[in-house]
């Protein structure tokens, strides 16, 4: 039997490795105790711990090294999506039921959102995202809504080297484009507008915000353009759907 090719990454199987040695007995380490920890030499070890460093997941003080806040906010993002879908749910469908809508949640994944959670309408006319589908996250109202949250070092990692297949003239059609979107999206606190993926679809979204502070999901009300009207009001009741839930996050 021919031997299965082994695709995986040493370096990044040494470097999953290095976050893994920090726990409650070792929450700092010297770059020797790293090394000796993963069993590699010192040389070898200190670029991946620089690599680690300069992107975030460790901080240095003086000789020492400790995980840094970007580490430990990869585990909880994980563990929000496992249950913000749940959290929203009951906010998600009393939006639903009030305003006749589809209600939508996602999270976001590298540059595309997921669909972790629909409360479906029962109109004729009615937007329709299966849960999870994955959609490009700057084509999209929650998309946007998530985006709108990061830093701008982390937009630029993210859509390095992305191509920006746009389905609507409306839509951005480069990271320089979508950053000025995102600085008025954050102002502004919501999104409505038009699908730029399905026409005749206009949605509103607003984030879904953790204790910390940090974006971890987006909601939004969906349905046809010729139907939903983004008043002031309706606004509102999206946003205060959007707290509810971000009160248990």
């Amino acid at each position: 039997m021919a031997k299965e090719p082994d695709y995986r990454s040493n370096s990044l199987l040494r470097g999953l490795s290095i976050l893994e040695c920090f726990n409650l007995r070792r929450p700092e380490m010297t770059l020797t105790e790293i090394a000796e920890a993963i069993s590699v030499t010192s040389s070898a070890a200190y670029r991946f711990v620089v690599t680690l460093e300069r992107e975030g997941y460790l901080t240095r003080h003086e000789n020492r090294y400790r995980l840094a806040p970007r580490a430990m906010d990869l585990g909880y993002r994980y563990l929000a999506s496992l249950d913000v879908s749940d959290l929203a749910r009951l906010p998600a469908d009393a939006l639903r039921n009030e305003t006749g809508f589809t209600v939508h949640v996602s999270i976001l994944e590298g540059t595309e959102i997921i669909y972790v959670y629909r409360a479906l309408s029962d109109r004729a006319m009615v937007s329709n995202v299966p849960v999870g589908s994955r959609l490009p996250a700057f084509s999209t109202t929650m998309g946007r809504v998530l985006l709108s949250d990061l830093p701008e070092a982390d937009l630029d990692a993210r859509f390095a080297g992305y191509a920006f297949s746009r389905m609507s003239s409306a839509a951005p059609g480069s990271l320089a484009e979508l950053k000025p979107l995102l600085r008025a999206d954050r102002e502004r606190g919501y999104v409505a507008q038009s699908s730029h993926l399905a026409t005749g679809t206009f949605s509103i979204a607003a984030p879904l915000v953790s204790r910390h502070g940090r974006y971890v999901a987006a909601m939004n009300l969906s349905g046809h353009e010729q139907q939903l009207r983004p008043d002031a009001a309706l606004i509102g009741k999206v946003l205060d759907a959007a707290r509810e839930v971000s009160k248990m996050l």
